[in-house]
């Protein structure tokens, strides 16, 4: 299946997966996507995927997704260069992973999200199990890239600059103002300094299909949480069970602690004979994550405003679950 007829190589590609890690990521970057890709051929996208950077089809990209999006830049140029820098990342592809959710758990420290009753349970259930991976991750010396990152990098370092840049001043809020994040939350808490500090657990062979079925309770759960305190009918909600038990701030602390210092450890900061993190120093590496020019989310790429849309269709007739799930601002 080529590309649609609207759409060129070197346009963006954005999907919605039908997962609760993929609905959960629309959710809390109040977004109607949840992966980005680039086209780099008639009908091959590339992306980063947890192997690393690779190809693919077109249609095999549609697989699991109910909505596709086609932007392309706003000014249009010759993609050339932005194709060359894919391609030299492509060249490089072990060196870089992505599993969405490393995403989720950023996103669930960094805006500020809803939190019902079982939603902190939610948080540490998430990172945790990205903690894990970002261990796997060190492990094999590969370093987080997030998939939409690939594609802000390849027009970001493309030269001449202009007008491959994207201007991401278009950010989502998800959460009323005033409401602070959980990442600020934690370094005010008074009990911080005495949080253990605790080492990830590689997971081996990561298995996301393992991962999305043991997260499926607690996402379906909050989401629908989410959407009741929104007055979002129960038809247009994630089925999901009673609301689990909250972890204890200290078991909060220590999870969100030990996701920092996976983080520090992937991104290759870490070296023999270092002095380990302070429970401070791992929360701001998660804030110095998130704060990073190139971490750019799925729904950056769909709000910005050097992209326009070309193409927008429904995969199997699927229609949209998570508009007004947020209030976005």
């Amino acid at each position: 299946m080529p590309l649609p007829s609207e759409l060129r190589t070197g346009d963006v590609v954005l999907t919605r997966g039908t997962g609760h890690i993929s609905r959960a990521i629309c959710l809390l970057d109040g977004s109607e996507v949840s992966h980005a890709a680039l086209a780099i051929g008639p009908d091959t996208l590339a992306e980063a995927v947890g192997e690393g950077l690779h190809t693919l089809t077109y249609a095999k990209a549609l697989d699991e997704h109910d909505l596709v999006v086609g932007r392309t830049l706003t000014h249009p140029a010759d993609m050339a260069p932005v194709l060359d820098v894919a391609q030299r990342y492509l060249g490089s592809r072990h060196a870089y992973a992505h599993q969405q959710i490393v995403l989720l758990a950023v996103l669930a420290l960094t805006r500020r999200i809803p939190l019902p009753p079982g939603g902190k349970h939610m948080v540490r259930a998430v990172l945790d199990r990205a903690a894990g991976v970002l261990n796997t991750m060190a492990e094999r010396g590969q370093q987080p890239m997030i998939c939409s990152e690939f594609v802000y990098r390849c027009h970001t370092e493309a030269r001449p600059a202009p007008p491959y840049a994207l201007d991401l001043r278009m950010r989502a809020a998800t959460a009323p103002a005033g409401e602070e994040t959980l990442l600020r939350w934690a370094e005010g808490h008074p009990a911080l300094p005495r949080v253990p500090l605790k080492a990830p657990t590689a997971l081996g062979a990561y298995d996301p299909v393992g991962a999305e079925a043991a997260l499926a309770p607690v996402l379906s759960s909050y989401n629908a949480a989410v959407g009741k305190a929104n007055g979002i009918p129960a038809a247009q909600r994630l089925p999901g069970v009673g609301a689990p038990t909250d972890p204890s701030d200290e078991e909060l602390l220590a999870s969100m602690t030990a996701f920092g210092t996976a983080l520090h450890q992937a991104a290759g900061a870490d070296s023999d004979g270092a002095e380990p993190l302070t429970p401070h120093q791992a929360l701001e590496r998660i804030r110095v994550t998130e704060a990073e020019p190139n971490f750019v989310t799925p729904g950056d790429l769909l709000r910005t405003l050097s992209l326009t849309e070309k193409y927008r269709a429904p995969i199997g007739g699927a229609a949209s679950v998570t508009s007004g799930l947020l209030d976005p601002r």
